[in-house]
């Protein structure tokens, strides 16, 4: 977790000592990162709610911001035109302003087709506007996986050898059968690696076709 750049260490955090005014906050988790403006107040708490997805779309929270004036409930969601219900009963679409609000505790829960719904609970004090800005994740950015980049799959090209060629045993030992030949120039993916020696994959003949697998000496090869 970082406040204007400064690490100020992993959630949950919890601090009375950060100045009042406005911050950029930054959470990060993995691959995953949420970056967003906040606005401290003296006496006051904010929270910020977040759950992390390496997808942006998946991702959902609320910030919940205290600001005195008129007791009151803002409610701001992402994307807008969310359905909201106090304690059970629908009150609107976001963005809503709602002056009536009664004092103490209420569940608050917030929901739109396509979007994963939120629920959670605040409470209303006297002569202070609470604002809740809700972020509600895509359903479907949640449904699909994030495919990690392929690893690429390391390969030796064979180089100049005595004979001219070299020569490619079914086990990993110079006493094993010769299953094939390769030239020098060639590349070939490692399928498996033991102590002078790299088993790989290789054409069954010189016109392609079908592979099969066998071991060089790894003194003849140079990885890639």
């Amino acid at each position: 977790m970082f406040l204007d750049g400064k690490h100020l260490g992993k959630t949950p955090f919890y601090s009375e000592q950060l100045k009042a005014g406005s911050h950029t906050l930054k959470i990060t988790a993995s691959e995953a990162s949420f970056l967003t403006q906040i606005t401290l107040r003296e006496s006051t708490l904010t929270v910020v709610n977040r759950q992390l997805s390496d997808n942006f779309m998946a991702q959902s929270g609320e910030i919940l911001s205290l600001e005195p004036q008129k007791t009151s409930l803002l409610v701001i969601s992402e994307p807008g035109d969310a359905d909201l219900t106090i304690d059970g009963q629908l009150v609107g679409k976001t963005p809503v302003l709602k002056d009536d609000i009664k004092e103490g505790e209420h569940k608050l829960q917030i929901s739109r087709e396509g979007y994963a719904s939120r629920e959670f609970a605040i409470k209303i004090v006297p002569n202070f506007q609470l604002s809740a800005n809700i972020t509600l994740a895509s359903t479907t950015a949640k449904e699909v996986p994030i495919t990690p980049a392929p690893t690429p799959v390391p390969k030796v090209q064979i180089t100049a050898t005595p004979q001219g060629f070299l020569r490619v045993r079914r086990d990993a030992s110079l006493n094993s059968p010769e299953i094939g030949r390769v030239k020098p120039g060639d590349q070939f993916e490692i399928m498996q690696e033991s102590p002078g020696w790299v088993k790989i994959s290789f054409p069954a003949s010189p016109a392609g076709g079908e592979s099969k697998q066998g071991w060089i000496s790894a003194q003849y090869t140079k990885k890639l």
